[in-house]
């Protein structure tokens, strides 16, 4: 005939018990808060995805605007690996505005300068309008621009140096990254440009 003790749990089977179900709950928990981190984490990196793309498109298409400025000047300015500058009518007024794409740490910034006084002039250091194009860019060192002539892209050497007659080809490239600390992986973003109807020279246009 069986004891009591004998047909129940033990105190020591129970105080098992409640540990290993103590370590399956908590083990649970964990699994349960790293899936909701990734999947916020994932979220995250699309949005800032998607807004990259959008942006991207959008430098695209003020990139194919570019034209001589109201001063007369050649519509690209500065091109460099992380910062454009050209002339072109962003804002469907009668000017010309110059137009700054610019990474700034991880954060690609837009910049607009309309022109002003007698005679005209583009002052960016007084008169630039400046805005958050695209956050989390993790580019460092690699180029966000990069630029090629005119027989790109059966020639794929990017031009160095930048001859800004010689650009008839951009290319943009974003590396997004929410927190580079956890997943997911970085993001590439890539888009590009062909500048049809910039001049070749102040003399002549391209066919």
């Amino acid at each position: 005939m069986k004891t009591g003790a004998q047909s129940g749990f033990t105190a020591m089977e129970m105080v098992v018990s409640l540990f290993i179900g103590g370590i399956i709950i908590a083990a649970l928990s964990q699994f349960t808060a790293t899936g909701w981190r990734l999947s916020r984490e994932i979220r995250l990196q699309e949005g800032a995805t998607e807004d990259a793309r959008l942006q991207l498109e959008r430098i695209a298409k003020a990139m194919r605007e570019a034209r001589i400025a109201d001063t007369g000047a050649y519509p690209l300015v500065v091109m460099q690996p992380q910062r454009i500058d050209f002339y072109a009518d962003v804002d469907a007024d009668p000017a010309t505005e110059l137009v700054r794409y610019e990474l700034e740490g991880t954060t690609l910034v837009r910049g607009v300068t309309d022109p002003s006084g007698l005679p005209l002039t583009y002052n960016q250091a007084a008169n630039e309008e400046e805005s958050i194009v695209a956050r989390s860019i993790r580019n460092g060192a690699t180029a966000i621009f990069t630029y090629y002539n005119g027989n790109y892209p059966a020639e794929q050497t990017p031009l160095s140096p930048i001859d800004l007659t010689e650009v008839k080809y951009i290319q943009f490239h974003l590396l997004i990254d929410g927190n580079p600390d956890v997943n997911p992986p970085p993001i590439d973003v890539i888009s590009q440009v062909q500048l049809r109807n910039l001049k070749a020279n102040l003399g002549e246009t391209v066919d």
